[in-house]
């Protein structure tokens, strides 16, 4: 409907310019809904953009524009208010309409056409020296979301794990694993100072008494590349089985091992020095220019030891995703890695490509609390709660809805206590109970003899409730809802439209019987449910939640 409007809007503007000389160059229309209903179901401050650009008074440009609307089959009028704004009225025809389209048409309703050809969101890609804890599951269910958001709507994305499995903490790793083997043997053997204390190295090292006659028989050398290589394949494995738990599964998982082995490294210096953002200092190190793009200092490419750092290995890994024809690239990240965002975009414009095909969403830290308490976590020292013990205590939906509930750039808490109460003061408890209610009255009404092939000649006329209205707005603006987050990436404004939407079915029913005497009204009234429904459990589905239909 919005687009609709909005179509109507620039036909308006069109025809105002061929009688008057105005300039609209650059002004975007903007249909947005008012937050007061006398205002009425849409809204745009269009002629105020416009009076701007020519000097001209906007409500008289408003009520031009106005004068030149089409008629439309789903508007019932259209006003001009206050300074210029112009206030669209639908009416029954539209909210009718809506009701349909959902029950037929909810594949090709919720279809958005794509604004690029191929997208990679990259998230959750830790190291891989432990156990996945309960904060690393923010980034991976908000990366998760917006991937199935994309392909719901038709659009072509990759999902993609980065495997740090290169670089200084794989080898504290391996050094660590091999300290616990021999400790478990009764030598006095320490651990690194920075490697891993964690207790999962023990039940890994435990592992391995059963070859010890093996591994006696290597070099010293060989003994560092084992525990290294045994150490990492171990944790992948933990952490693929802990994402899969946690209805996670991505298309690639990228070993940075290989920028190293396949020459991307060196290719990417070479690009670099040739043209002209990097160079050389007296001990050797070799620097990247990233003030020249807006960072506050220049950074290190290559150590004065001949080491690259991480940050010449993330630019190659992107150059490596560019040249994969990705053209819009999502990495969701840590809020501990904001100082590398514009950096990052620096290189890649340093490379020859648009900054822009690079979009970064940092995520702030989670704090478990048990009531009051807080429950600290810390992977170094192994004192921290794995996503798996979260899930078996309160399952995979209310850590998934719980963690959507906010931007990600704000902090979050997480309440096991709140998260496992069976009850309407659950957030996700509130709107899975809601399609479940849903569930049981449309197989109520069964049971009392309706067809609910029936529903598709129901006579919407008969909805002229206001909570009904209301409710119907809402699922009109469901398809909108998603395409505002195609643009902002506010993968938390949809469990906030489901509790929104739960809000409102649940007063309604609160206040009106469903199956009611009159046949007709009855029928009119499943449909909306119905379409109440197929709403929320298509949004769930988004968001990696399940639809119970009994609870």
């Amino acid at each position: 409907m919005r687009k609709h409007i909005q179509n109507l809007v620039e036909k308006a503007i069109k025809k105002y310019e061929e009688i008057e000389n105005i300039s609209t160059d650059g002004i975007e229309i903007i249909i947005e809904v008012p937050k007061q209903k006398e205002y009425g179901d849409y809204a745009t401050a269009v002629a105020l953009q416009i009076a701007q650009k020519n000097k001209k008074p906007p409500r008289l440009i408003a009520e031009k524009l106005v004068t030149f609307l089409d008629s439309s089959p789903f508007i019932e009028k259209v006003e001009v208010a206050g300074p210029g704004f112009i206030n669209f009225f639908l009416n029954e025809k539209a909210l009718w309409e809506t009701i349909k389209d959902i029950r037929k048409n909810i594949d090709k309703l919720v279809k958005i056409p794509p604004k690029k050809k191929k997208i990679q969101l990259e998230f959750g890609s830790i190291n891989p020296t432990g156990p996945m804890h309960i904060a690393h599951a923010r980034g991976v269910t908000i990366g998760d979301s917006l991937a199935n958001l994309f392909r719901r709507i038709g659009w072509n994305t990759e999902k993609e794990f980065y495997i740090n499995d290169a670089g200084t903490q794989i080898d504290l790793l391996g050094e660590s694993l091999y300290a616990r083997y021999m400790q478990l043997q009764g030598k006095d053997y320490e651990l690194p100072e920075e490697g891993y204390h964690g207790i999962y190295l023990i039940d890994l090292a435990k592992e391995l008494l059963n070859k010890k006659e093996e591994i006696e028989k290597l070099s010293d050398n060989e003994k560092k590349e084992f525990f290294k290589n045994y150490a990492l394949k171990k944790m992948l494995e933990n952490i693929k089985n802990t994402l899969l738990n946690f209805g996670v599964e991505y298309d690639v998982w990228f070993s940075e091992k290989t920028l190293h082995e396949n020459g991307k490294i060196k290719e990417v210096l070479d690009i670099l020095e040739k043209r002209g953002f990097s160079y050389y200092k007296k001990d050797g190190a070799i620097w990247f220019a990233s003030t020249k793009f807006g960072d506050e200092k220049d950074r290190v490419l290559v150590k004065s030891d001949g080491k690259p750092t991480y940050f010449l290995a993330d630019i190659a890994y992107h150059l490596n995703k560019i040249e994969r024809d990705f053209d819009w690239i999502i990495d969701v990240w840590g809020s501990d890695h904001h100082g590398h965002v514009t950096r990052l975009k620096g290189a890649i414009q340093a490379l020859g490509y648009s900054k822009d095909i690079l979009e970064i969403i940092l995520v702030q830290v989670v704090k478990l609390m048990k009531g009051n308490e807080e429950i600290k976590m810390s992977k170094r020292t192994g004192d921290f709660v794995t996503l798996d013990e979260v899930q078996e205590e309160v399952g995979r939906d209310p850590i998934r809805f719980f963690f959507l509930l906010r931007s990600p750039e704000s902090q979050l808490d997480f309440d096991l206590e709140l998260a496992k109460k069976q009850s309407l003061e659950n957030p996700v408890y509130y709107v899975q109970y809601a399609h479940a209610r849903c569930c049981s009255i449309l197989k109520n009404a069964e049971f009392q003899g309706y067809n609910l092939s029936d529903l598709d000649n129901a006579d919407l006329s008969l909805l002229k409730e206001e909570k009904e209205k209301e409710l119907i707005l809402t699922l009109l603006r469901y398809p909108e809802k998603l395409e505002d987050i195609t643009r902002t990436l506010e993968i938390h404004q949809l469990p906030f439209y489901l509790l929104n939407l739960s809000s409102l079915f649940h007063g309604y029913y609160d206040s009106y019987k469903v199956l009611v005497e009159d046949k007709n009204l009855t029928l009119a009234r499943l449909a909306l449910i119905d379409c109440i429904r197929i709403i929320i459990k298509d949004a769930l589905n988004i968001l990696g939640v399940s639809a119970p239909e009994k609870m």
